[in-house]
């Protein structure tokens, strides 16, 4: 008898911080952010394959996610530069440019959220065994963390933002 391969249960975690400049203090933005976890699966409907998203709340080693998340300005004046960072849970690997975001900038960590660079420009230094450093790209899954910077979110505004990972 076969038995399946354990699933992995899914944590959603991210966190929100608003930045602003010189408004008045009865004027204030306020954002609320909820992230979701999908993935795709392949039904059979009259011997024919079709694919759907659904709701991920475990996955197994090989599983593409998609999370999801949504912002929201439920303030009374615009957000400036709101800053959502969201870290890539342990266990699972980014999955290269799959980020999307209207409207924001991107950039990634790779030392557990500490600094943050656009991709093209996140390195780090290895030691040889001859004691000379050599300077590396980071790859897609050494990844620890994305960061969305968005430009503005007027009061009432929203959006979508998203990223992929693998399941190791």
């Amino acid at each position: 008898m076969k038995t399946a391969p354990p699933s992995i249960p899914i944590l959603l975690c991210t966190c929100a911080l608003v930045t602003l400049t010189a408004l008045p203090s009865w004027a204030k933005p306020k954002m609320e952010v909820a992230i979701t976890a999908g993935k795709e699966v392949v039904e059979t409907v009259k011997g024919e394959k079709t694919r759907k998203s659904v709701s991920a709340h475990s996955a197994q080693s090989g599983d593409t996610l998609t999370f999801t998340v949504k912002y929201k300005n439920t303030g009374n004046e615009a957000a400036t530069n709101a800053v959502i960072n969201n870290p890539i849970a342990a266990g699972m690997s980014y999955i290269d440019n799959s980020v999307t975001g209207a409207n924001a900038d991107i950039s990634f960590s790779i030392d557990g959220g500490k600094n943050f660079k656009k991709a093209s420009f996140l390195t780090y230094e290895v030691k040889l065994p001859t004691g000379t450093t050599e300077k590396h790209t980071a790859r897609p899954e050494e990844y620890t963390h994305i960061r969305w910077t968005i430009k503005s979110v007027p009061a009432g505004g929203s959006g979508e933002l998203s990223y992929k990972v693998k399941v190791k």
